[in-house]
């Protein structure tokens, strides 16, 4: 029984009470009022209505404002049923007259002591209302504020209050919980650049890793008939050996590393020179696939950024082109625009839809066209960031039953 009782009182607020207590005290104090003027002033009313009857009696007729209790005087009416308190009286002439009395009901007091528990209800309520707002309030949600940074809830702001109680000390809380949010979002964003350099990196070891797998295979196959070619086949494992090396190297600084840089060298380079290892790379691999591979003829000119890296975003276009075609045709296409040299990589099927093309660069994305192939979702991502990194720029298309990514690269 205790433990019940207990618990309520827990769930009933103090307010509550106080103004339970508050009522309870105004009850008894007009029961106590009105039981002091009952005893005080049955006599009183007796008085008034005494010299009342008395002047009646005499042929003067008193008015009952003269009189604290009486309320009326007036004739008497045979046919009217009277109530409350009254009394007949006769007059000199022999007619009758009424006197409405009250006994003792003092209703100027009553009202003068309601009215002052009325006040005292409502500064009670004012004041309860005001410890809510500014100290209760404010103090719950500083009790909890330790409880959400635990938990690392850092989203919700603390709102300064501008009163002397709590306004200092929750404007600091929220300038802590933002520098806490702050640190969180660098960490995250920290997490984030490395995972994605580890993914990037993983994903540039797939190329040099396909071309050595395809050298060997074809030396496997006794593909290479002649000591010329089998010599090329061996220059080529060693080239991309020596690009897993770099890549290796470049995994490992990023476990010491902050910070996610795609570094990239700006000079000056022949056109021709990435378009023929980019074909001496993957006329054999599309040979072997039985996809037409289709390089247009071009006028060669010089261009600016990063020899390598473009070598890389190009490769990662002739990747995804035999990864989501359809293996029929991929062709490597030219344009000039202004300053600039376009570089297309187009390859038939895929069934790649139109209202993908807006996502298609960013990170971690993999279209609908897919299907079962293995992918992180990085090529284009890298592919965007490189051409950026080297003051071009890159697109992707599609039309009819062909897919295709230009890259945008600078003439000098």
């Amino acid at each position: 029984m205790k433990n019940s009782e207990y618990k309520l009182s827990k769930r009933i607020p103090v307010f509550v009470w106080v103004l339970i207590a508050e009522v309870l005290l105004c009850v008894l104090s007009n029961l106590l009022f009105l039981n002091s003027n009952a005893g005080t002033g049955s006599d009183a009313y007796r008085v008034d209505i005494s010299r009342a009857f008395n002047r009646i009696r005499n042929g003067d007729m008193p008015s009952p404002g003269e009189y604290e209790f009486i309320t009326v005087i007036e004739p008497f009416d045979e046919e009217r049923v009277y109530a409350g308190d009254y009394a007949p009286v006769k007059a000199a002439d022999g007619s009758m007259y009424i006197i409405s009395y009250t006994v003792n009901k003092n209703n100027k007091g009553i009202f003068i002591l309601n009215a002052v528990w009325a006040a005292v209800f409502v500064l009670t309520i004012v004041v309860v209302i005001y410890i809510e707002i500014k100290i209760l309030k404010p103090f719950r949600v500083v009790s909890e504020l330790p409880i959400e940074l635990a938990k690392g809830n850092l989203t919700v702001p603390v709102n300064e209050e501008k009163d002397r109680y709590f306004g200092k000390f929750l404007w600091g809380m929220d300038v802590l919980r933002e520098h806490m949010e702050e640190e969180k979002e660098k960490n995250l964003a920290l997490e984030r650049e490395k995972k994605t350099l580890i993914l990037t990196l993983s994903h540039d070891i797939k190329t040099p890793l396909s071309a050595i797998k395809l050298y060997n295979k074809a030396l496997s196959r006794k593909l290479y008939d002649t000591e010329e070619k089998q010599l090329e086949a061996y220059a080529g494992i060693e080239k991309n050996t020596d690009e897993l090396e770099a890549y290796v190297e470049d995994i490992r600084n990023a476990v010491r590393e902050d910070f996610l840089k795609i570094e990239v060298k700006n000079e000056e380079w022949y056109m021709s020179e990435v378009i023929d290892d980019l074909s001496s790379l993957y006329k054999e691999k599309t040979a072997q696939l039985h996809t037409e591979l289709k390089i247009e003829s071009y006028d060669d000119c010089l261009l600016k950024g990063d020899r390598d890296r473009a070598l890389e975003v190009l490769q990662n276009l002739m990747e995804n082109a035999i990864k989501y075609g359809d293996g029929k045709r991929i062709a490597v296409s030219f344009a000039d625009e202004e300053n600039c040299r376009l570089i297309t990589v187009s390859n038939t099927g895929g069934g790649f839809d139109k209202k993908e093309l807006p996502n298609l660069f960013d990170s971690f994305y993999r279209g609908s066209n897919v299907g079962k192939q293995k992918g992180s979702g990085l090529g284009l991502y890298i592919a965007k960031n490189l051409m950026r990194a080297m003051d071009g720029d890159i697109y992707a298309e599609a039309y009819d039953n062909t897919f295709s990514v230009t890259a945008v690269f600078r003439r000098e």
